[in-house]
């Protein structure tokens, strides 16, 4: 057993809490990353639900570059409302989240990288067409 099998033995000894859980997510999307560039897949480690003794973890899995049912969504909506995928700024289109009435339109910024929701409004003067 070397140094890293014994750290992590010991970190989740008595029960776990936010940060172990952190290192946990952390670890686990390293060795998943390592898994999906054998086997062609995208995989995202997903939220985390726990008390102190059990731990639920999401795990998403893709092929790469196929297309996803929010994928084909998304550029349905975008069609319909004339729209364009990527502004003249940068800004590009991620997602369509049809359950979300007041912020259905998912982007990323193209200067910080950063997610942010918008409205039907925003998002026409954002990316019109």
């Amino acid at each position: 057993m070397n140094l890293k099998e014994n750290y992590i033995m010991m970190k989740f000894n008595t029960k776990f809490d936010r940060t172990n859980l952190k290192t946990l997510r952390n670890e686990m999307q390293e060795l998943l990353e390592k898994y999906g560039v054998k086997a062609n897949l995208e995989i995202e480690v997903g939220n985390m639900s726990f008390s102190e003794a059990e731990v639920s973890i999401k795990i998403k899995a893709k092929i790469k570059g196929a297309k996803t049912r929010a994928d084909s969504m998304t550029e349905m909506m975008v069609k319909s409302s004339g729209l364009k995928m990527v502004a003249s700024n940068g800004d590009t289109i991620v997602e369509y989240n049809s359950r979300a009435r007041k912020m259905p339109w998912i982007y990323k910024c193209g200067t910080t990288g950063k997610m942010y929701k918008c409205s039907e409004d925003n998002a026409t003067r954002r990316f019109a067409a």
